[in-house]
């Protein structure tokens, strides 16, 4: 048994090397502009009626889709991150989800102006209202992601080091298990479209997901840590996943509200807690 945890370990630390290498990020961006450039040349050729109906289904709906489509590509790249981020730190891990939320706003307000594109009506101003509140939104929660980082420090949640490694297999092993999820929604999705069939919304049912590792992470973080501030924190971050789960699915102002307020939350809950423990740490 535990030559096996041994070696799955092992596996999770190649991945996330190579998912983190300099050659590993190039390769992602090739893949990116090549997505992007390949999309933009499919909706031309649907445009020009180039091809027979059937296989326009396929196709991006017009131009700006191809934006979207790369935006898409880049968040599932972004979620993969997050899942290698949840062995280093749990705040790091909750600071990529709001990271992710911030550019799926974004992805958001391209698409708002893809459909405002394609029936041009300077009557009805909502669609407008919709995309500069989702570009603004976007732009508050990155500036307190900015300040967060200011402020965040990893500090262990044990003095034991054994018990902190104990701790971070435990992290590493519940990462390569939301890894899988993701491979397995990811191609469940591929295959409903492919079947013409309605896909399910993947970032929702993943942070869906991701809530109920968090509050699994609280429980097993108990073991090495009993400390009220350490429970409070780890619980808080499962509460501000679960906020940002609800401004997924909230309709417009409410989304970005809720948005906005979850990176709040997990500031306050970041600062406070890093100047308590370094004030303890100081007078220890």
């Amino acid at each position: 048994m535990k030559k096996a945890i041994t070696n799955t370990i092992r596996f999770f630390d190649h991945l996330n090397e190579t998912w983190e290498s300099k050659k590993g990020q190039k390769f992602l961006a090739l893949i990116l502009v090549y997505t992007f450039l390949v999309s933009l040349l499919l909706s031309f050729i649907k445009y020009l009626n180039l091809v027979s109906p059937e296989i326009e289904a396929f196709l991006p709906a017009n131009i700006f889709t191809s934006i979207e489509i790369s935006f898409s590509l880049l968040l599932l790249i972004e979620i993969v991150s997050l899942v290698f981020s949840l062995s280093h730190s749990i705040t790091a891990s909750v600071v990529k989800q709001l990271e992710i939320l911030s550019l799926i706003l974004l992805r958001n307000a391209f698409k708002q102006f893809g459909e405002f594109y394609q029936v041009i009506n300077w009557e009805n101003y909502s669609p407008i209202i919709s995309m500069l509140l989702d570009a603004f939104g976007a732009m508050v929660i990155f500036v307190i992601i900015l300040l967060i980082y200011r402020t965040l420090k990893h500090l262990p949640i044990t003095e034991d080091p054994a018990s902190q490694t104990r701790f971070i297999i435990f992290k590493k092993l519940t990462g390569l298990g939301l890894f899988l999820v993701f491979l397995i929604s990811g191609f469940y999705d591929i295959s409903l479209y492919l079947h013409h069939e309605h896909p399910f919304d993947f970032f929702k049912t993943f942070y869906t997901i991701l809530i109920f590792t968090d509050i699994f992470l609280v429980l097993v973080a108990l073991r090495y840590n009993f400390s009220y501030i350490v429970v409070f924190r780890n619980s808080a971050f499962a509460v501000a996943t679960v906020i940002i789960r609800m401004a997924l699915s909230a309709p417009i102002y409410y989304n970005i509200a809720l948005g906005v307020l979850a990176a709040l939350f997990i500031f306050g809950i970041t600062y406070f807690y890093t100047k308590f423990r370094h004030c303890q740490s100081q007078n220890s």
